[in-house]
């Protein structure tokens, strides 16, 4: 019985945590099942967020017609990526890396797992005030910044903080 004690406990907190989010009108738990990140449950934490945070977002119109068409995600889903740019910070493309301050945050890929052409973002300057640049360095293969652009802010939803991962 005793090596059932922590899955019990993590089954009890996240179903704790799953009936406080039905009496609340906004999301508060995050499941991430895509290949950018860990899978599993994250706390979504409203509010101010910085450079480096791990952040859940509505996509930009342009990603999000991609994202409804091939049912990257499921409806209402959210996407979730590290801020790697923010108001002043140097963005551009060159010679197939995306680039944030002369930082390299990896190359592209043309297609996705379907063999689907995939557009990629081309920009070179400062990012406004209003606008952040999401990636997962390290995973050319995530949809973010590099093949949409800049994310506005009034689509943040908030800081994410995993609870409990699902794929070890």
């Amino acid at each position: 019985m005793k090596r059932f004690i922590p899955l019990i406990s993590a089954v009890s907190i996240l179903a704790t945590i799953i009936l406080v989010t039905l009496f609340f009108h906004r999301k508060l738990v995050v499941y991430n099942y895509t290949d950018s990140l860990p899978n599993g449950f994250y706390l979504l934490i409203p509010g101010a967020v910085n450079k480096g945070d791990l952040i859940a977002f509505e996509p930009p119109p342009i990603a999000a017609e991609l994202i409804r068409t091939r049912k990257y995600l499921r409806s209402g889903g959210v996407l979730l990526k590290q801020i790697v740019g923010v108001k002043g910070d140097s963005v551009y493309t060159k010679n197939g890396e995306f680039f944030v301050n002369g930082e390299s945050y990896g190359g592209f890929v043309n297609t996705d797992k379907e063999g689907r052409f995939l557009p990629r973002f081309s920009f070179f300057g400062r990012l406004p005030e209003d606008k952040v640049v999401v990636a997962i360095k390290g995973k050319d293969n995530s949809y973010d910044s590099r093949y949409f652009g800049p994310v506005p802010k009034r689509n943040i939803l908030g800081r994410l903080r995993l609870i409990l991962r699902t794929d070890q």
